[in-house]
This record gives C-alpha cells, sequence and structure tokens, in this order.
C-alpha cells in the first residue's frame, strides 16, 4: 500500500484508476464534513438547504387556464429562466418560470423543471382550457414576498398573464405525483345548438344521405324544416357571362346570422341526450384517438358519468353544455366523441352506430374544435380519503385536495376568461359554423358511416400503413374532399410521439 496525500489506494492499480479513486474519495469527505456542519438535517436537509437557504417540500398546485394562444400543458425541454426555446408558449412553461422568478424555485433549479420533480395531472392538448388543473412539485414555500402581496399564489400570478391563474397550493405526502393519483377527472363541452341543424339538401353529405338512408330527413322534425328554409347555397346565373351556377358564402347570404337564432326543439335535444348515453361504461375507444389499434389494451377507457344540460341562451346563441366524468382520456377523445354525437344526431344516425365503432373496423372520426373544450377539475377521491382517514400509515398532517375553497375565484375566471371568450370567438370567427361546413361538404365515402342503418359500410373503413403505424384514409386517391382530407392528415400534427406512447396526452 502506498499513501498519497490523505487517500489511500492500492499501488498497482494503473495511475488512471488512482486518479479515479482520489476523486471520489475527496467528493465523500467534502459530503460528509458539510453533513456534519448540518447536523440533524442530514444529507436531506442539505439538498433543501441549497436552495436560497430554503428547504423545498411537495405540493400540488391549483392552476386555472384559458387555452387561447397556448400550447398546451407541457414542458419545453430545459426551460431557461426568462425565456423558452424557440417562442414556445406553454401553461407549465409560463407556470413555472413565474415560480422562479417569484422565488419558488431556486435559480439552481431554473433550468430544468425535472430538478423539482413536476408532474401535472392532466396533460391538455393545444387551446383546451382548464378551470381547474393540477401540477405536483417539490417547491419553497416561504420565499422573501415583497409587500402588497397576500401570499406566494398572489405573488407568483403578479409574473403571469391574466389568462393563467395559481389559485393556491397544499402540502402533499411524499408520494404524491398527480398524473398517476389523479382517480378520474371531469371535463365539459360547450357547442352551439346550430350544430344540430342538419346539412342542407345540396351538400355533399346530405346527397350521400339521400342515397343510402332514403327518408333520413324526415326523422328530424323541427330541425330539419328550419334547415331547410335557409337561402340556397348556390344561385344560378351570377357567375359572369359564360359561366353557370355560382356558391354564395353563407356569411354573404346571412347564414351566420339566421342559424343564431335556432332554438333547439325537445326532438333534437332528446336524440343527442340518447346517442351520448352511449358512451357510458368501459369501451374500446380506438377510433377517438390517434396511433392505437384495436387490440392496444390501453383504449379501453372507462366513462362514469355523462350529463347534457338544458341548452341556455346567452347573448344571440343558444349552447348546450356536456358533462363528461371519466377515469381517463385519450388524446382528441373527448373532442371526437362530441363530434361523432353531434354528426350523428344531425343526420338521424341512430344510438346503435355508437357501439359500432368500438369493434375492430377502423373509420375517421373527425375532430370538434377544441374551443368548446374544458377541463372542470381532476379529481383525488382515493389520495382525499388517504388523508382524511390517515391510512396505508400516513401520520403527517395533510389536507385533501379541494378546488371548493377557490370556487368562487374559479367561477369568475371561468365566466371572463374563458366562455366570454368562447361566445366572442364564436361570433367573430365562426369555429363552430365553419366546422359544420367542412363536414356538409366533404366528398367521398369517409363520412358513409353517418346513415340510418347504424352500421359501418365497408367504404367508410380504414387501411392501415404498417410502415408508419399511423391510420390513413382508404380513399387517399382524391376521392374525399380537400377540407376533410386536411383535417384527416393534420390528426398527428403537433403531437409529442413520446408522449402519446405513454398515454400522457389527453382532451
Amino acid at each position: 500500500m502506498e499513501e498519497i496525500g490523505e487517500e489511500v489506494v492500492e499501488a498497482g492499480g494503473g495511475r488512471e484508476e488512482i486518479e479515479v479513486q482520489n476523486k471520489r474519495a475527496r467528493r465523500v469527505t467534502r459530503r460528509d464534513k458539510r453533513v456534519e456542519l448540518l447536523g440533524d438535517l442530514g444529507r436531506r436537509g442539505l439538498r433543501e438547504k441549497m436552495s436560497f437557504g430554503y428547504p423545498r417540500r411537495s405540493v400540488q398546485s391549483y392552476l386555472g387556464i384559458a387555452g387561447q394562444g397556448i400550447m398546451g400543458c407541457k414542458f419545453p425541454p430545459l426551460l431557461t429562466l426568462f425565456s423558452q426555446p424557440d417562442g414556445a408558449k406553454t401553461i407549465e412553461g409560463e407556470f413555472f418560470a413565474a415560480l422562479v422568478k417569484a422565488g419558488a424555485v431556486s435559480s439552481d433549479n431554473a433550468d430544468d423543471h425535472r430538478k423539482v420533480d413536476v408532474q401535472r395531472a392532466a396533460r391538455t392538448d393545444a387551446g383546451v382550457h382548464a378551470a381547474g388543473n393540477v401540477i405536483s412539485m417539490k417547491m419553497i414555500l416561504e420565499p422573501p414576498i415583497p409587500e402588497g402581496f397576500k401570499d406566494l399564489a398572489d405573488y407568483v400570478n403578479s409574473f403571469l398573464p391574466p389568462t393563467i391563474r395559481m389559485w393556491g397550493f397544499v402540502r402533499t405526502v411524499k408520494s404524491f405525483q398527480a398524473r398517476l393519483t389523479c382517480d378520474s377527472r371531469k371535463y365539459e363541452y360547450v357547442f352551439p345548438s346550430y350544430c344540430l341543424l342538419p346539412p342542407s339538401r345540396t351538400d355533399p353529405l346530405a346527397l350521400q344521405l339521400d342515397a343510402s338512408s332514403p327518408g333520413w330527413r324526415d326523422t328530424l322534425g323541427a330541425a330539419a324544416e328550419f334547415a331547410d328554409a335557409a337561402e340556397p347555397t348556390v344561385k344560378s346565373g351570377e357567375g359572369g357571362e359564360g359561366e353557370g351556377d355560382v356558391d354564395v358564402d353563407p356569411k354573404a347570404r346571412g347564414e351566420y346570422e339566421r342559424r343564431r337564432g335556432w332554438r333547439i326543439d325537445p326532438g333534437t335535444m332528446g336524440r343527442f341526450r340518447d346517442l351520448v348515453k352511449e358512451y357510458l361504461g368501459t369501451h374500446n375507444f380506438h377510433n377517438y384517438t390517434v396511433g392505437k389499434p384495436f387490440n392496444d389494451r390501453t383504449v379501453k377507457r372507462y366513462m362514469i358519468e355523462i350529463n347534457v344540460r338544458d341548452p341556455q341562451v346567452v347573448g344571440e346563441i343558444e349552447w348546450v353544455s356536456v358533462s363528461i366524468h371519466g377515469q381517463s382520456f385519450m388524446l382528441h377523445q373527448i373532442r371526437k366523441m362530441m363530434s361523432l354525437a353531434m354528426l350523428a344526431c344531425r343526420t338521424g344516425s341512430p344510438p346503435a352506430l355508437i357501439p359500432e365503432t368500438y369493434g375492430p373496423k377502423r373509420i375517421h372520426v373527425p375532430k370538434a374544435p377544441p374551443l368548446g373544450l374544458l377541463l372542470e377539475a381532476p379529481q383525488f377521491s382515493v389520495y382525499n380519503m388517504r388523508v382524511s382517514e390517515k391510512t396505508n400509515g400516513l401520520e403527517a398532517d395533510r389536507e385533501p385536495v379541494d378546488f371548493g375553497l377557490y370556487q368562487a375565484q374559479i367561477d369568475e375566471f371561468k365566466l371572463k376568461h374563458i366562455y366570454d371568450q368562447l361566445r366572442a370567438d364564436e361570433l367573430q370567427s365562426h369555429v363552430f359554423h365553419k366546422w359544420i361546413r367542412q363536414m356538409d361538404c366533404a366528398i367521398g365515402p369517409t363520412l358513409s358511416f353517418l346513415n340510418t342503418h347504424g352500421i359501418i359500410p365497408p367504404e367508410a373503413q380504414l387501411s392501415i400503413n404498417k410502415s408508419k403505424g399511423d391510420n390513413k384514409d382508404a380513399a387517399a386517391d382524391g376521392a374525399v374532399d380537400n377540407a376533410l382530407q386536411n383535417e384527416i392528415q393534420s390528426e398527428d400534427e403537433e403531437v409529442d410521439q413520446e408522449l402519446l406512447k405513454r398515454g400522457e396526452l389527453e382532451g
């Protein structure tokens, strides 16, 4: 044996091996000295004290988000303290940056959210709102707060845009992870009642239904009568000299304004309610997401409760609200569920169609606009029972996850930043109007599963591109209208394939 400085190594091990062992020994010595100086804090306390001298604690934060102009609820890689790469604007990116500025996350941890174990309960898609979401992390609970702020949440909000709010936070057990601890989620989808009006008689979708389901229009009652009273979509002889019929823009003929005056009749409302009831229970929802085949075990999802509220007139428009409580959801699932229910209702397709979609036949269900989707709140009933009754060996006092503590603030936020903005966007941009026109003008067999027989015909089924694992339209030779084909091809845009594989995308 030979001695080198204060470390002792075995001779004959080679110079490089000796240097490695010496470095390891010096690291252990420095660590032990720091632990000794900190006394009872121990190694865990040492790590906590390195954050501005304030300990970090496991917490969950309550958030509210109005999703316009924000790229969903996700972190860009390796966030910096005051900026995000490529100008990406995400909910969690904005929130994390605000926590750093407020001192709730130390500058040492500002370069990577993973250092503080961040996890969200629900990863919402771009443009989707959230009245309540939960983010779990390790946070400094008592950083210095300037005068004029009542608490840490108020101070954090001063660094956030008004469309993102931190309602508060609560201490949790160390094992709390927002996504894994959450046992169910509640969403709401809101849409104008005129989305349930049938297509005009001359629209391609209506002509397809005339061929596959004669008499389909007779089953729609008052809704068909209102739709038939519209000005014609085509006028003769107005295309100029030597030209034939021309299409008339719905806005130019006042159809947008006329449809806002529609008030849903009991028959249409009853048909829609009967359709959404078919989603209750456990089913194979492979047709309601992307990148998931029929035999993928993760496509089985449990819908606990679905409630269609009575329509409400706000301003010029009558709105229908659907509350969906499910154990978990996949990417685009709710928007596709609502889309199929709306399309089936307005075409006289029976409720029996929906159970058909749970089978192995693969079809393309278009996505309804994200504008109407709202995450109400993730649910933590099992965790709340555990902390209330102190089961599973829990000794520390912890409060349950309860959005009710902030209900007044949440309701005010929803009205101002979500509902009012949703209505303004529809009045100005006609988002739902344009989506319906896109469906009605589709040419080809892609939507031929809409029929009065409740069956999925062979021509509506999609082939599978095995080389990429993606579902492609069998009618890719141009038989489908360009607008709908573009909507089909955009399904996988902006999708993080790794998150999709892990099942972390929903909504």
